[in-house]
């Protein structure tokens, strides 16, 4: 995939590149190589380094940096920052609109941020925890460096330039990780955690703006403000539903460090394999579903087939882990993880109706109803604060179980909006998802009941065995029944010609 040409600009009003028309389905098959060698790069080292200092550390360490995480996060989402969403989605664009998000954002970090300096004191006191205060410190450094990378990010992304994309979290990712293991093995304890957040947000800055090949300048407008607001301010919502860790927050609050050190366990394993999943699909499905505005056909036929290889990746790895967790967790983490199995399972759960949701959620927004996604997020994201209140009292693994039946029940609204929008029959949609769930399904009881038989084996011998034939399993039984939707991807990717 050749880079994308330089931006030559003239002034606040001189046009930015559009949306590509040409070739978007050569784009955007590139770009699912390309993210996912992005994700495995990324994901993959991540996972290690997770592993590695899962090890060493414990649940506390853990729930501390998770809390700091936490507030941090909390106030990143108040900062315009998704309204670079609103950049990748914009028809006309130019250089007041990239200006106007550019010094938004960053202004508004560097008020949190010296607001974070101000009230850690107290936090500290408030959460019980006296070394939290230091840690927001270092820690809310990411909200200056993520503002800064906001605007060249969408840019990039608009471009359709996945590989910049893959490059950059390659470079980010591998700074971060080692950053962190050699921390950990230095015997800076949870302070490698930490670091991990700041050099990777870092060193994603450094990579994203010789990729943009874009300076900030001073065309700073409130009409360039006005033109964005609309879908912006739907992205900062969901933004801020998704993102705002207020579960994280009560729960330290309500059952201290070490619970929450369990909880974030089980919950960045989640992110870490679905980064590894459905989360290739994700910037693909963006930008392509948002470039098929006004081609129906073409776009329910790209959902069609983003759903399937979503769903073909992702729910089986899920579903595997849901069923080898007893054996996997312990082996691989170490003991002082067992309490983080059921929570594990649940996310399980959640993450394969996730490699769904990524499609659906670029669909609607792309659709024109972020308005929808946003009260829709709205609903999910704060009925999980009543349950994690009122069951916390009876433990994690029942917080867990409500939080997954939750999704489970809104689950229908998010299908339904997604069929009305382009028009699709359920029957159609059950199809194009059907053969990977049930693969899947039939691969967890396979693995179920074979662990019996390997009581008393090696854990490193029993886990491979547990892998090895649940993936011989699912694949004998995914290609029958997918074969049709195979054979539709081997042909697009063969026609590499193809244009839209």
């Amino acid at each position: 995939m050749t880079s994308p040409p330089a931006i030559s600009v003239s002034g606040a009003d001189a046009p930015f590149r559009p949306h590509q028309r040409a070739g978007r389905s050569r784009l955007a098959l590139a770009g699912v190589g390309w993210s996912i060698l992005n994700t495995l790069l990324g994901a993959g080292l991540s996972a290690l380094v997770f592993a590695l200092a899962s090890r060493v550390l414990s649940p506390d360490d853990f729930g501390l940096v998770a809390l700091a995480t936490a507030i941090v996060m909390f106030l990143s989402c108040l900062t315009p920052v998704a309204f670079a969403e609103a950049l990748v989605q914009a028809r006309d664009l130019g250089p007041r609109h990239l200006d106007t998000v550019f010094w938004a954002a960053l202004g508004a970090a560097g008020i949190l941020y010296a607001a974070l300096f101000l009230a850690a004191p107290q936090l500290a006191v408030w959460f019980g925890a006296p070394d939290l205060a230091p840690l927001l410190y270092f820690v809310g450094l990411r909200l200056l460096i993520d503002a800064m990378a906001a605007v060249p990010g969408a840019i990039v992304l608009r471009a359709m330039n996945f590989r910049a994309l893959a490059q950059r979290t390659a470079i980010a990712n591998a700074a971060g990780g080692l950053a962190c293991l050699g921390m950990v093995w230095a015997g800076y304890g949870l302070w490698a955690l930490a670091a991990t957040q700041v050099v990777t947000a870092l060193f994603a800055l450094m990579a994203l703006v010789p990729a943009a090949r874009w300076r900030p300048g001073l065309h700073v407008s409130g009409e360039a403000w006005r033109d964005l607001k609309s879908f912006g301010m739907f992205s900062a919502g969901t933004r801020f539903l998704a993102e705002m860790r207020l579960d994280q927050m009560l729960i330290g609050f309500l059952a201290g460090p070490a619970a929450l050190g369990l909880y974030y366990f089980a919950r960045r394993l989640f992110q870490i394999l679905g980064d590894l999943t459905a989360g290739a699909f994700n910037p693909v499905s963006t930008v392509l579903l948002a470039s098929f505005q006004d081609e129906p056909e073409k776009r329910r036929e790209a959902f069609l087939i983003t759903c399937h290889a979503s769903a073909l990746l992702a729910v089986p790895v899920f579903a595997g882990v849901m069923a080898v967790a007893g054996t996997a967790v312990p082996f691989v983490f170490g003991g002082h993880w067992a309490g983080a199995i059921p929570a594990l399972q649940a996310f399980s759960v959640i993450g394969m109706m996730a490699s769904l949701g990524v499609v659906q959620a670029a669909l609607i927004r792309a659709a024109g109803r972020a308005d929808w996604w946003f009260g829709y997020q709205a609903v999910s994201q704060l009925s999980a604060l009543p349950l994690i209140w009122g069951l916390m009292t009876w433990g994690l693994d029942a917080v867990m179980w409500a939080l997954t039946l939750r999704v489970l029940l809104l689950w229908p609204f998010s299908v339904s909006m997604t069929l009305r929008l382009i028009d699709l029959s359920l029957l159609d949609y059950i199809r194009a998802v059907a053969a990977p769930f049930s693969a899947a399904a039939l691969m967890a009881g396979v693995i179920v009941n074979l662990s019996p038989l390997l009581e008393g084996a090696p854990p490193a011998l029993r886990l491979g065995l547990e892998i090895g034939i649940g993936a011989a399993v699912y694949l004998a039984a995914v290609i029958p029944f997918s074969w049709d939707r195979l054979s539709r991807l081997r042909s697009i990717l063969r026609n590499r010609k193809a244009t839209s």
